[in-house]
């Protein structure tokens, strides 16, 4: 297991906030968590009513973000909200459009909030990517990050690393977990 501390794209301006998260795999699945301590009553963290929905443009709200590339410059992305909205996006090639992973069933997602943290768990079934991405050999990067909304309308980006001049998601440099 992997346990990392997200960092903000603005340091100035992100709320006083902390993101913990772990990543970790087996045969079967891909699991991902994301815990956010201090100051939750200023985030916008949904109205915790579940609505399990395939939704696209999340990232215009809080959500939690894990990319996975493998050798071949392939990769998939997947949005998680608080409300457990979620969906996921294949790429074949970095210049590919979003595109919506009809394949992807809908992940096992937990929540837990209380007055100190929010915590959201995901497990990924690796049955669902796509044929032949989880080849023999292949070293596979992950990219663990999160959009932060306020209640005021702000909004920060959190990930292991920033490696361009604007919160670029989508930055292979910013894959900084390797496995």
């Amino acid at each position: 297991m992997a346990k990392f501390s997200l960092i903000p794209f603005d340091l100035l301006n992100a709320p006083d906030i902390t993101i913990e998260t772990e990543f970790n795999h087996n045969e079967e699945s891909v699991y991902v968590s994301y815990r956010i301590r201090r100051n939750l009553p200023l985030l916008d963290l949904g109205n915790s009513t579940p609505n399990k929905t395939r939704l696209i443009k999340l990232w215009e709200k809080t959500c939690f973000e894990l990319f996975i590339k493998n050798n071949h410059d392939q990769y998939i992305e997947f949005n998680f909200s608080p409300n457990f909205e979620w969906n996921c996006f294949y790429f074949n090639k970095k210049s590919d459009p979003l595109v919506e992973w009809e394949q992807m069933q809908m992940p096992v997602i937990d929540i837990l909030l209380s007055s100190e943290h929010f915590f959201l768990f995901v497990d990924i079934k690796k049955e669902f990517f796509p044929k032949g991405f989880f080849g023999v050999g292949f070293e596979l990067c992950a990219g663990i990050t999160s959009v932060i909304k306020e209640k005021t309308g702000s909004m920060s980006y959190w990930a292991l690393s920033h490696t361009d001049t604007r919160p670029n998601f989508h930055h292979f440099d910013s894959f900084k977990y390797k496995f």
